[in-house]
């Protein structure tokens, strides 16, 4: 691509040599006598030399243009400049809309209408001024068909930057999820294994070996989001055992098993004909479950009770996550600096993206996440069974109602 000044140079070198090449050095006016004879030159090329500035004032330059284009036909015989208007009309079409850079071509009729009276009869004048004018109407389509186009590369270029940016929180997203949760649960295994060390070293054992699974487990999943981006990027070298599926509401069972291995209570309860989910729903509905934990463990420490349940209807998964812990409000002393403050907001993020709803807020003795999730019926099932109200006072205390939206404590 050739430099601006070396475009801008060319352009004025041929617009003011087709300008001249029409003049046949006859300076004889309409009123008799002669002009100078360095006063067509000099009046074009300080014309054509506003043409540097068609790109910031379209209207101004085509409107000089204009005027010693005029002046040139009611004055000179044999002087029709018309490559300086041709340019500053495209210039126009391109840097404005239609319905400003239509007149332009219209008004490029006056002039074509003062140089057509040296053709004397009247239908040539007509032709000739047509001619012209269809010219011009060909330079003020190249000039629209580039605006259209550039406008199509900054439309490209919106679209492209927004989906980086997606991609950029998503991946925010996917490593708090992974980190968070895996770096609460070491430390308070870590804590749990010094607390014990000297009097139960089994159990202590124990907890470092839960730390070993979970840190085992993250790096996991971090080589498999590692590899996804590899392979987004185009690089071939990604590892296809790391990268595979991702995690889904299968897993779920493992980050329970996990939990209670902090000494946190955890139990679990299905209600309904379990359905199907997308492979993107499966994964929010596994992080839901993961940033609830998390935050458990974070805020109310291993006393606390956890409630995980799952309600099916023919459309819809309502997952619930709902903590009890003792003490001050169910928080836990020293918890608070684990927490990064985003969780919750990337969570009903992830949640609306994949078309679920998210409910989150405090209850008289905990705290409980609450999200409505679209399933799929599965294929050959029947319609599952509708989700009923459990008896009151039943052991596990979560409460599934049939409309998911209302959160009960």
């Amino acid at each position: 691509m050739l430099p601006l000044w070396v475009s801008e140079s060319l352009i004025l070198f041929a617009t003011g040599s087709v300008d001249l090449l029409v003049w046949y050095n006859d300076n004889e006016l309409y009123r008799g006598g002669t002009a100078p004879p360095w006063l067509i030159p000099a009046g074009s090329v300080a014309t054509l030399s506003a043409l540097l500035l068609r790109r910031r004032f379209p209207v101004s330059v085509l409107a000089v243009q204009l005027l010693w284009a005029c002046a040139s036909g009611f004055t000179f015989l044999q002087y029709t400049p018309l490559a300086g208007m041709l340019v500053a009309l495209a210039a126009l079409a391109r840097q404005r809309p239609p319905s400003r850079s239509l007149p332009g071509w219209v008004a490029c009729s006056l002039p074509f209408a003062l140089y057509s009276r040296s053709t004397g009869d009247t239908q040539w004048q007509l032709i000739f001024v047509l001619v012209l004018m269809l010219v011009a109407g060909t330079a003020w389509l190249l000039g629209h068909r580039a605006r259209v186009a550039d406008e199509r590369a900054a439309d490209h270029e919106a679209e492209t930057t927004a989906a980086l940016r997606s991609e950029r929180l998503r991946i925010a997203r996917e490593l708090h999820d992974i980190v968070a949760h895996a770096v609460s649960v070491m430390v308070l295994q870590v804590a749990g294994a010094r607390a014990v060390l000297a009097d139960d070293p089994q159990r202590a054992e124990a907890a470092l070996d839960t730390v070993q699974d979970v840190g085992r487990q993250s790096m996991n999943e971090l080589r498999r989001l590692l590899g996804l981006l590899r392979s987004a990027g185009g690089d071939g070298d990604g590892d296809d055992t790391v990268t595979g599926q991702q995690p889904d509401l299968d897993g779920v069972d493992a980050l329970l098993t996990t939990a209670r291995a902090t000494g946190v209570t955890v139990s679990k309860q299905v209600w309904g004909t379990p359905g199907l989910l997308d492979p993107s729903v499966g994964l929010a509905a596994f992080r839901l479950v993961q940033e609830a934990l998390t935050n458990t463990l974070k805020h109310a420490g291993p006393q606390a009770t956890i409630r995980v349940g799952m309600a099916w209807t023919p459309d819809h998964l309502t997952l619930t996550v709902q903590d009890e812990a003792p003490g001050d409000g169910g928080r836990a002393a020293g918890t608070a600096p684990l927490s990064t403050g985003h969780g919750l907001l990337g969570l009903r993020e992830r949640v609306q993206t994949v078309g679920g709803t998210l409910h989150t807020g405090p209850t008289a003795d905990g705290f409980v996440v609450q999200a409505v999730l679209p399933a799929v019926t599965r294929s050959g099932a029947g319609r599952p069974d509708a989700v009923t109200r459990p008896a009151a006072g039943r052991p596990d205390g979560l409460v599934a109602t049939a409309a998911p939206e209302r959160i009960v404590g």
